[in-house]
């Protein structure tokens, strides 16, 4: 039995010591009843079949309730079985209690029938139908009174009683455990499928190579970014990346040693920026950053350290050697368009590659600077 299972059949034992508590309150209520009234100052018919009568009934049920409830304390793994036994006792009580005034009480037999039903398993209402048809089948041998009770006629009914309502409880059971897979094969498709859906925008937002947004993701972004500027007049920098010599790398190492190259690129990138900006895969060996929050002079700064970082990193798959980016930076300006932002930022990037590659050039600072004042990133 599972944890789950185990929890939800201590839920339904409350709930059904509860209904033993209200059945046992309602017959002792009853049987006071019949006790004070008289007619022609002899009890009502013939009295109760039990033997000591009345109160001897009501003390058997609540001092068979008061055992349910500490053994509720000390056997919960096995206490539904209790619990439906009491039934069968619940049940004996009350056609020994009320049989002479109230015929048709054999009824009760189907109640640990009822409770077995609360588990929603198989092993417990054949529990519950072999208890009650072989302990009904004792009482009409050892018990007289019982036997007078019901005649042949009732322990045929008995029978039929306690097998249909078994029976009709089987094909609930099998109706309900066809429901339950049902259930379970929906919600599993639901989660595939929203596991499917998840892979599917993440594949669609995320370069597979480098980890990085891609292209589509950093237009997204871009848009956003340049609305949130002409809105709040934040600051906005664009710069574009651009590995050296990289075709040299493939060429000399293969497009597996690029392919790792890229990767540690884009390790380093995710490593020195900040969450509010946006790295991204541009195509090849091109990236492009969104840099917010930071003046030009800062973003010019966090560039060159990125620069200096990668530079000063020896590639084991290229024989340790070492790679170096030319850079291109921009300052979005207050109506520009994301095209005419890109292209200032390409040229700014072409010129650093005609002006000797491996450095950072923008409309702030061209060339080589010096950051030696600059952490390194952590």
């Amino acid at each position: 039995m599972t944890l789950s299972r185990y929890n939800n059949n201590n839920s339904w034992n409350r709930w059904v010591l509860y209904f033993y508590w209200v059945l046992s309150t309602v017959v002792l209520t009853i049987t006071e009843c019949i006790h004070l009234v008289r007619f022609g100052g002899k009890a009502w018919h013939e009295g109760p079949l039990f033997p000591e009568g009345y109160g001897s009934a009501s003390l058997s049920m609540l001092l068979s309730l008061l055992l349910a409830e500490v053994l509720y304390r000390y056997m919960k793994r096995y206490f539904d079985y209790i619990l439906i036994t009491m039934g069968l006792v619940y049940a004996v009580i009350v056609m020994l209690t009320f049989g002479r005034e109230v015929h048709g009480l054999y009824i009760g037999l189907d109640l640990p029938i009822i409770v077995a039903l609360f588990y929603f398993s198989h092993s417990r209402l054949w529990f519950a139908a072999v208890l009650t048809l072989s302990s009904y089948m004792a009482l009409r041998v050892m018990v007289e009174p019982f036997k007078t009770y019901t005649g042949l006629l009732d322990l045929i009914a008995i029978i039929g009683m306690v097998m249909g309502t078994s029976l009709v409880g089987l094909a609930i059971l099998k109706r309900g455990n066809e429901l339950q897979h049902a259930l379970e094969r929906a919600v599993t498709s639901e989660i595939e499928a929203f596991a499917d859906a998840v892979a599917t925008q993440n594949a669609s937002k995320y370069d597979h190579l480098t980890g990085l947004y891609n292209h589509i993701t950093y237009q997204e972004y871009l848009t956003a970014l340049i609305q949130q500027h002409e809105i709040y007049q934040l600051p906005l920098q664009l710069a574009v990346l651009d590995i050296d010599n990289f075709k040299s790398i493939n060429d000399s190492f293969g497009h597996h040693a690029g392919d790792l190259v890229l990767r540690e690129m884009a390790l380093l990138l995710q490593e020195c920026l900040s969450t509010e900006d946006v790295a991204a895969r541009y195509g090849g060996e091109e990236f492009v950053l969104l840099l917010t929050g930071k003046s030009t002079e800062q973003s010019h700064q966090l560039l060159e350290k990125i620069r200096e970082k990668l530079a000063s990193t020896a590639f084991s798959v290229i024989m340790h050697q070492r790679v170096t980016i030319s850079v291109g930076m921009v300052e979005y300006q207050a109506g520009q368009g994301k095209d005419d932002l890109f292209q200032r930022a390409d040229a700014y990037l072409y010129e650093a590659k005609r002006t000797g590659k491996n450095r950072v050039v923008s409309p702030h600072r061209k060339g080589h600077e010096d950051a030696s004042q600059i952490s390194e990133c952590s």
